[in-house]
């Protein structure tokens, strides 16, 4: 029962986890759009 309970709360750790690094991954890839859009890097 404990060891269910356990099994269940790391898989939620780690789910919560990816969807955070997601979300981050996710804005930063839309500042880096935005900013080569804005043209301030010449490439």
């Amino acid at each position: 029962m404990v060891d269910q309970r356990e099994k269940k709360r790391k898989r939620a750790l780690i789910v919560f986890q990816v969807a955070i690094y997601g979300y981050l991954l996710v804005m930063f890839l839309i500042q880096l759009y935005m900013s080569f859009s804005r043209g301030w890097w010449d490439l």
